[in-house]
């Protein structure tokens, strides 16, 4: 007994059998069933392999499976061999020979040879679209031998573009034409490299910009200068930027005119270090003061192009000053902070009514924090506020479930001199079981964390308090320089905080400059999964038991390294009781909140202990 040529009716009786096996409840699936039998049936041709069934609509792979199962058994039960799920390549060929006759001869020709691959298409980005405008914004700005950062990349490329670059959350655009960077990267195109990122052109990606630019006929408004120039700096550009130039060098060359003009500075003063290339040891002068202001004239007014165009170093970070008054003081606030879900954007408008502009970005850290902006380039800085804005509920069951801790200590990594809890609400009667958490919360923020706290009862309050707060930062920054770093090279968050940290000891400490990170370097280091060790990812693991607090998880990571090492140290425990008393062994005599009890170290044993 053989199968026929068209098993098109059995399939049709199958698919009914299965109609039939389902329960009232399985109204969905009779439809998809009784469907596609109704278009099997009403479709003409041969139905002879499995595979055939899947050009008729409707019938997709699960269907094909269990018509597939019942052919099966039917070729068991009549002891016919089952046919192959599909036709054999051959055969399906020359079923279609009509179509593909080119194809058949060039198999029956070429045997065991495999037909030539598609030739890849080469990438080439849609006029006016995100890629489009990243090449353009790269090529304008020079990116070539040395990378930007993606906020510089986005202004120059936005005129570009016909869509937003970066998501606006204030109209609720929450994905920007960025995303193409992607497609750029994959195909070559654009390098990635450092920490915080920034973005170049390959020899690729640089003559495909070139085309474009030619192609649309794109003059970039610099094209005049930099063609006039590119003799001149073509071999020597990229070296100019390298050059370690520390602030007190810019004065060498004005050192006379420092010491006559001495008696007639202010109190504040600034340490010179002269570093020698030619192994000539380093020294510091403290026989003269120098102003700070005194100091940025001599900069403006030196007629060496070193002191106005090389970007200097310390310690191998690269930094740069903007003057009292070349920038402007604004306050960006997290999107996800509203008024209500149906008022998004309350303080923004508020602020707005109140003379005070602001924005609103997704901040990888805190709830509101204050940038300045420099007028002439566009860049910007994370200034020394950074507020986080808390409902009294909120900060209640954050208390409750460990998110307290964890947040606490990420505001500290910020670098921010300045850190506030602005609370929100007085508390209500769902809060009177937590009156004496909360208690201790304030003063532990207060005195042991040394956080301010700000107390409003509404949004309306929260929002003076911003004015009042805006206020004073705006004229404590009237008169202040900034010194903005350029870290290229973060390994992990810690490192932020240390330069920055560094540099507050070499400049901030007696002068007039504030030293402060790109924000761009705060939006990409501060993240909750940026860069975290392996010890992070045990801690938070760690947090997921409950009743372990961060501090604990801190006190069972500094003996317990890694998840394996307390893995391991479980299998070696020689019983149940044994491993149940391992964490209690170990911290149960520890200090205030890294005291592990004993049923606390018998459920964590639970976790990772097995017998």
């Amino acid at each position: 007994m053989t199968l026929p040529e068209n098993l098109k009716n059995y399939y049709l009786e199958w698919l009914q059998e299965l109609l039939d096996g389902l329960s009232a409840k399985q109204e969905q699936l009779s439809l998809t069933y009784a469907k596609a039998r109704t278009n099997l049936r009403d479709t003409d041709g041969v139905f002879y392999y499995p595979k055939d069934l899947k050009k008729v609509k409707g019938i997709g792979d699960t269907i094909v499976r269990r018509l597939e199962e019942k052919l099966h058994k039917y070729c068991q039960d009549n002891n016919i061999e089952p046919p192959p799920i599909s036709a054999p390549r051959t055969e399906s060929l020359s079923a279609r020979g009509t179509k593909r006759g080119s194809t058949e001869l060039r198999v029956n020709l070429t045997g065991s040879e495999s037909p030539p691959k598609k030739k890849q298409r080469k990438y080439i980005p849609k006029k006016r679209s995100g890629g489009y405008a990243i090449l353009l914004s790269l090529l304008e700005q020079n990116a070539i031998h040395r990378g930007i950062a993606k906020e510089r990349v986005i202004e120059g490329g936005q005129k570009y573009c016909d869509h937003s670059l970066s998501g606006n959350f204030a109209t609720k655009e929450y994905y920007g034409a960025w995303s193409s960077i992607t497609s750029l990267k994959k195909h070559d195109l654009v390098l990635e490299e450092g920490r915080p990122k920034l973005y170049s052109l390959t020899e690729a990606g640089l003559e495909l910009a070139n085309t474009l630019k030619v192609a649309d006929a794109i003059i970039f408004p610099d094209d005049k200068i930099k063609n006039s120039n590119t003799r001149l700096f073509v071999n020597d550009a990229d070296s100019s930027l390298d050059m370690t130039v520390n602030l007190s060098e810019l004065l060498r060359q004005d050192k006379n005119i420092q010491r006559q003009t001495a008696a007639d500075l202010n109190s504040s003063f600034i340490d010179i270090t002269f570093q020698n290339q030619t192994n000539t040891p380093s020294f510091r002068t403290d026989d003269y003061a120098i102003n700070s202001r005194y100091i940025l004239d001599l900069r403006d007014k030196s007629t060496n192009s070193v002191t106005n165009s090389v970007r200097r170093k310390f310690n191998g970070v690269n930094y740069e000053i903007w003057r009292g008054g070349t920038y402007e003081i604004y306050p960006i606030i997290d999107h996800r902070e509203v008024k209500a879900q149906n008022n998004r954007d309350f303080f923004s408008k508020t602020l707005a009514t109140k003379g005070i502009k602001s924005d609103i970005r997704q901040l990888p850290l805190g709830d509101i924090v204050w940038v300045a902006k420099n007028i002439r380039t566009g860049s910007e800085c994370l200034l020394n506020t950074i507020i986080e804005r808390k409902r009294l509920d909120d900060l209640a069951y954050s208390i409750r479930d460990n998110r307290f801790m964890e947040q606490k200590n990420r505001l500290e990594k910020s670098g921010c001199t300045n850190k506030y809890y602005l609370i929100e609400e007085s508390i209500g009667s769902s809060l009177t079981n937590m009156a004496e958490a909360l208690k201790t919360a304030l003063w532990l923020i207060l005195i042991y964390y040394r956080f301010s706290v700000i107390r409003t009862s509404n949004a309306d309050q929260t929002v003076e308090q911003l004015q009042a707060i805006h206020s004073v930062i705006s004229h404590y920054y009237a008169r202040k320089d900034l010194l903005i770093i350029y870290p290229n090279n973060l390994v992990k968050q810690d490192d932020y905080t240390t330069v920055l940290e560094d540099f507050k000891k070499e400049f901030s400490s007696r002068t007039n400059i504030e030293c402060c990170h790109t924000f761009a370097c705060y939006q990409e280091m501060m993240g909750k999964n940026e860069l975290r060790t392996v010890g992070d990812i045990t801690i938070q693991i760690l947090l997921y038991i409950k009743g372990i607090s961060l501090e604990k998880a801190i006190a069972i990571q500094s003996i317990f390294p890694t998840l394996n090492h307390i893995l391991t140290a479980y299998r070696d425990c020689k019983s149940e009781q044994d491993a149940k008393m391992l964490m209690f062994r170990k911290l149960g005599e520890a200090p205030g909140n890294k005291k592990i009890t004993k049923n606390l170290s018998e459920k964590i044993a639970e976790v990772f202990y097995s017998t």
